[in-house]
């Protein structure tokens, strides 16, 4: 015997839910797989944009500084700030070349390309060091920074 508040539900009615269920979880799956898939494929057409834009002001001889490097210069062996050095982007390189100075504790910061190339550290009395800085084109991302602390070593 079967209670009064219970009511059967038959074979095909049940079945019938389950597949309208199973149903919505796919949808749902497949929606989000189509969200990641376009997401991913907008930030790579994002990137590669960027990466045309770069290249194309690079031909153009009218490269905007994206990069930032910061940091400081100090005497090698007193470890005192050099006031005043002066930081280039090295003139071997490819145009166009920036120029920062250091302040009066040492500290610079220079506006670069973020293209890897070098940067020229001096000072009056002190030797001039080269030093590396960038992206090479696969790391590239168009606006970053970097920081380092240069040490000079007196003549």
């Amino acid at each position: 015997m079967v209670p009064d508040d219970f009511q059967s539900v038959s074979f095909g009615e049940e079945e019938t839910a389950d597949l309208r269920r199973q149903y919505v979880r796919q949808a749902i799956r497949a929606l989000a797989a189509f969200a990641l898939l376009f997401f991913f494929v907008f930030l790579a057409f994002s990137w590669s944009g960027a990466a045309v834009r770069f290249g194309a002001s690079r031909v153009s001889d009218r490269g905007t500084p994206t990069w930032t490097v910061t940091g400081s210069v100090r005497d090698a062996n007193t470890h005192q700030p050099i006031p005043w050095a002066k930081i280039d982007d090295d003139p071997a390189g490819q145009a166009p070349f920036f120029h920062a100075e250091a302040n009066l504790a040492g500290q610079f910061e220079l506006l670069t390309l973020s293209e890897s190339h070098r940067m020229i550290v001096w000072a009056p009395g002190y030797r001039t060091q080269k030093i590396g800085i960038g992206r090479v084109w696969f790391l590239w991302m168009p606006r970053g920074g970097e920081k380092h602390d240069v040490e000079l070593f007196p003549e």
